[in-house]
């Protein structure tokens, strides 16, 4: 058969090729079914063998994800390829290690990709309630911590009212969170989720005032995070490179799944 577009009804096939390995890309399949595998700017290709499916190739907007259980070629994807729009390429090293002689690259950076699956860690402070939030007071305490660290003072709006009422309308009309925790009225540590679904969700931007940092108030934040999410049934996914912040994931428990392979391609 070859290189098949595909469409839902493919989905068991699917699911079927990542096997046991699922729990550690559910983000991925749940990526697919919130886009009902295809439109305007998300398609999925998959190859065929004897009538059974061995690969995936995902394009969503600029993005070129590939997934494959085994060790084989991406020849067959070369004419889908040069088809598709694109300037980024991501997934597991080893798989998009494949596709660097088709492309120019720009940008080459590998991280890592892991899933919490199991906590290993106790929280240290049980008398510091871990908040969710809701209402624009809190908001504004995240903006005032986040103005603190230099990562997110030259991406965030000027405007405080501005990224109120962005981030209001975001918790409005999704399913992404962010856990924080305070000490007296404060918040000193938060991180957030992207992209929630029914089994999956990502956690990003792990913050601490650096007033508070190296007491674990970061990992408390995550702990508290993912006993919510774990108990709703979601594995949280996170992508870091960070050697602090990869020794505090494998204290808490993290399954590190494999290096993540970013290209940036012309």
């Amino acid at each position: 058969m070859g290189i098949v577009e595909l469409t839902s009804k493919n989905h068991e096939e699917v699911v079927d090729l990542f096997g046991d390995e699922i729990t550690n890309y559910y983000f991925i399949v749940e990526d697919l079914v919130r886009n009902n595998y295809k439109k305007e700017g998300f398609r999925v290709f998959g190859e065929y063998e004897e009538g059974v499916l061995k690969s995936i190739l995902l394009n969503n907007l600029n993005n070129v994800t590939y997934y494959c259980p085994e060790d084989r070629s991406i020849d067959a994807y070369e004419e889908v390829l040069w088809r598709l729009t694109f300037s980024k390429l991501s997934g597991p090293s080893d798989l998009m290690e494949k596709f660097l002689p088709y492309v120019k690259v720009v940008e080459d950076t590998i991280s890592y990709m892991g899933v919490m699956k199991n906590i290993k860690a106790k929280r240290r402070y049980e008398d510091l309630p871990i908040g969710i939030i809701k209402t624009e007071k809190e908001v504004a305490m995240q903006y005032d911590l986040l103005m603190l660290t230099e990562e997110y003072r030259d991406v965030l709006p000027s405007d405080k009212r501005e990224y109120i009422d962005e981030e209001m309308k975001r918790i409005k009309d999704t399913t992404d969170r962010t856990a924080y925790l305070s000490i007296n009225g404060e918040i000193v540590s938060s991180c957030s989720t992207v992209r929630e679904g029914e089994k999956s969700a990502i956690v990003i931007g792990v913050v601490t005032n650096p007033k508070h940092r190296n007491k674990g108030y970061g990992s408390e934040a995550l702990i508290g995070l993912f006993e919510v999410l774990l108990k709703e049934g979601k594995y949280p996914y996170l992508f870091y490179n960070n050697p602090i912040a990869r020794e505090v994931y494998k204290n808490i428990g993290i399954t590190e799944v494999c290096p993540w392979r970013v290209t940036y391609v012309k």
